[in-house]
């Protein structure tokens, strides 16, 4: 693309990274992270756990990933948190579209639609991976 070529440890570091970011700020910036999102009400404390959950996980599933790729002899571990990765974002496409009666039609597409990216970077890092030593295609 342009000259510019994008290798797959590079990739999954980027995304490890952001989810470490995101994840954390939503552990522990909760409430002021749903209070922006949330304009009209106070979120219930029940969806402010829910979030902290999520939040923690994304922290979680960010730092596995991340250290995967600090020895390239482990590129078959960080091919599985990559899988891992794909298969949640798949579950929140499929659980959005669940909630389209209590959503409307618009908000389940949007919610189903945010993790659509995260998919396709997925896909293509696997790709991109190799399980031989050394670890990673270029």
């Amino acid at each position: 693309m342009y000259g510019l070529t994008v290798k797959a440890v590079t990739l999954v570091r980027t995304a490890a990274v952001i989810r470490v970011g995101i994840g954390t700020t939503l552990a522990i910036g909760t409430g002021r992270v749903l209070r922006g999102m949330l304009r009209d009400g106070k979120p219930s404390s029940s969806f402010v756990l829910f979030a902290r959950t999520v939040g923690i996980r994304d922290a979680l599933f960010g730092l596995g990933g991340l250290l995967s790729t600090l020895e390239p002899s482990r590129a078959g571990e960080t091919r599985r948190w990559i899988q891992l990765w794909l298969a949640n974002e798949v579950a929140d496409v499929v659980a959005a579209l669940a909630m389209s009666r209590q959503l409307g039609v618009a908000g389940a597409a949007s919610a189903a639609g945010a993790p659509l990216p995260l998919i396709a970077v997925d896909v293509w890092t696997l790709r991109h991976l190799t399980s031989a030593t050394g670890g990673f295609k270029p």
